[in-house]
């Protein structure tokens, strides 16, 4: 399989050496001759191509692939060699201008083509976080026993949020409500004066959130 990355660098590097600028191919009167025997004709049209001063770059007055074709129109007999006017025309649309524009095209092409795969191979290991967070989400299960109220104490470690949560759980057992606190560990379960002493330290304020715990997709609500 053809490379064309390499190809398009081959083709780059052969066309900045070859004559710049636009090429033509036009017809040579050829005075050799074709056919054999009684069927010998001398003359026909052969092609040539020319670079943008005019000058000639190259012709196919001695070609041996000449495929010779010939018809008679109003003006008489013509003959002209049918795979010299055929490469011609290419060879004069390959010229370095076209081939440096294609390659150049080329380029850009590529260069956008790792561009929106970098984007794309973003947006893909995004979507996969995001999978996975609704997959989080859609895993939770909040269990609530028949009259209780959920708790939560959120904030950056450090700011003092088990001092408020042990302030609350200290100040529902001081008018009888029982209190549970279910992932305190043993170190934060200190005195009331303990807990003081770091609410003192972190200065925290605290926001009070009223929420109704919804019965949707993506939240399980289990009744003991």
């Amino acid at each position: 399989m053809t490379d064309i990355t390499e190809l398009a660098q081959r083709m780059k590097a052969a066309a900045e050496k070859a004559t710049p600028g636009d090429w033509w191919a036009d017809e040579v009167k050829n005075e050799g001759c074709y056919g054999s025997g009684d069927d010998c004709v001398e003359g026909f049209t052969s092609y040539a191509i020319y670079g943008s001063d005019g000058q000639t770059l190259f012709d196919s007055l001695n070609s041996d692939a000449a495929c010779i074709c010939e018809e008679y129109d109003g003006e008489g007999h013509v003959a002209w060699d049918e795979t010299a006017q055929r490469n011609g025309e290419f060879i004069a649309l390959a010229n370095p201008a076209n081939i440096l524009a294609l390659v150049e095209a080329l380029e850009k092409a590529q260069g956008m083509e790792a561009y929106w795969k970098t984007q794309c191979r973003g947006i893909t290991d995004h979507c996969e976080e995001l999978q996975a967070r609704i997959a989080e989400l859609e895993s939770r299960t909040v269990t609530v026993k028949q009259g209780e109220v959920l708790v939560t104490v959120a904030g950056f470690t450090g700011c003092g949020k088990s001092a408020i949560a042990g302030e609350i759980e200290i100040a529902m057992k001081a008018i009888g409500v029982p209190v549970t606190w279910d992932n305190g560990d043993s170190e934060k379960r200190m005195t009331g004066a303990d807990w003081l002493t770091a609410i003192e330290m972190y200065k925290p304020t605290v926001r009070i959130v009223e929420e109704n715990i919804p019965r949707a997709a993506g939240f399980k609500v289990e009744a003991e």
